[in-house]
């Protein structure tokens, strides 16, 4: 199955250079003089060293700075956190408002934008949808984290869309009630069984035909992958 959604390919290219520099002593260095008498002390060894009072001092200061990092760290990482997410385009397409067959509550297709989906559109009197709804429940178990499926039964009564998920064990993921067809018109299905393929990226194709539960999952995972 294609789908229109390009697969980019990114090559990653690390180089890492390493320079050694090695240190020796000048050939025609001068040999010390054995008379050379050795000094009595040199500037640094005269030097007090430090008192215990004045290595605590430092060591405060020390970890004084370090908590004034981890508080700056902690306040931009609170900033980050409080501002909002980039806001989403809605396609055309899913600027619809349905009910769920399972309990009847509204549902905003804008709600969909931005997340991988899948829909499958299906109706209950429809023999190819019959043979379909065993695929559609396995593949509908084994999805990709990220990636959701979500029926959309047709011109039909909500009285025989419930029953046909009873029947094929299709309560596991939500449906929404399309009686009059005004849903698959939305989405150019003409006819059923129909698929439509919704991209985070805010693009969606739609596939007419019947899936095997394989074809379903190898969807999902070419969604999830862009």
């Amino acid at each position: 199955m294609n789908l229109r959604t390009s697969l980019q390919t990114i090559s990653l290219v690390a180089v890492a250079g390493f320079t050694l520099a090695a240190c020796s002593s000048g050939a025609d260095a001068p040999a010390e003089s054995p008379s050379a008498t050795a000094p009595t002390a040199s500037a640094d060894a005269m030097e007090p060293s430090p008192t215990h009072d004045a290595m605590e001092d430092d060591a405060m200061t020390d970890d004084a700075m370090a908590e004034d990092a981890t508080t700056e760290d902690d306040a931009m990482a609170e900033e980050e956190a409080e501002e909002p997410a980039a806001s989403v385009d809605v396609p055309k397409q899913l600027k619809f408002t349905s009910t769920t067959l399972a309990d009847g509550a509204e549902f905003d297709g804008a709600s969909l934008a931005g997340k991988d989906t899948l829909l499958w559109f299906w109706a209950p009197w429809c023999p190819t949808c019959q043979a379909e709804a065993s695929e559609i429940a396995a593949a509908a178990a084994n999805l990709p984290e990220g990636v959701s499926i979500v029926g959309v039964p047709g011109r039909s009564d909500v009285g025989a869309m419930k029953e046909f998920t009873a029947k094929y064990g299709l309560e596991d993921f939500d449906h929404l009630v399309d009686e009059d067809g005004s849903l698959w018109s939305g989405f150019n299905v003409a006819y059923q069984p129909a698929f439509a393929f919704i991209n985070d990226d805010g693009t969606v194709e739609t596939l007419p035909g019947s899936l095997s539960a394989q074809g379903v999952i190898d969807a999902a995972n070419e969604l999830a992958a862009n």
